[in-house]
């Protein structure tokens, strides 16, 4: 049985002699790997979010214009009453020599 103690006594020095990596620190290439996962998952994430803002943005501010063009043009039609005649009647009467 001296041999097999023999051999067992080696591999425990040998393993009390190996140098192991803390169980927390990451091997450097695997956490650059990781780290530059994340961060192109992320740059990707905003710019797909800031692309559909802007453009509901633009979207909304076309409708807007457009709803400004209309109620515009509607005041415009609206007025033909008393206070444009009022106002037409006055402006002839100084312009007229």
């Amino acid at each position: 049985m001296k041999p097999v103690d023999d051999q067992l006594e080696r591999l425990l020095k040998a393993a009390s002699a190996a140098v192991v990596p803390a169980p927390g620190a990451a091997v450097f290439a695997m956490e650059a790997r990781v780290m530059g996962g994340w961060r192109a998952a992320m740059r990707g994430d905003s710019e797909d979010f800031l692309v559909a803002w802007f453009g509901r943005a633009a979207i909304l501010g076309c409708a807007l214009a457009l709803l400004s063009v209309a109620w515009d043009f509607h005041g415009r039609t609206a007025r033909s009453g008393v206070e444009v005649a009022i106002a037409g009647s006055a402006l002839g009467m100084g312009v007229e020599p």
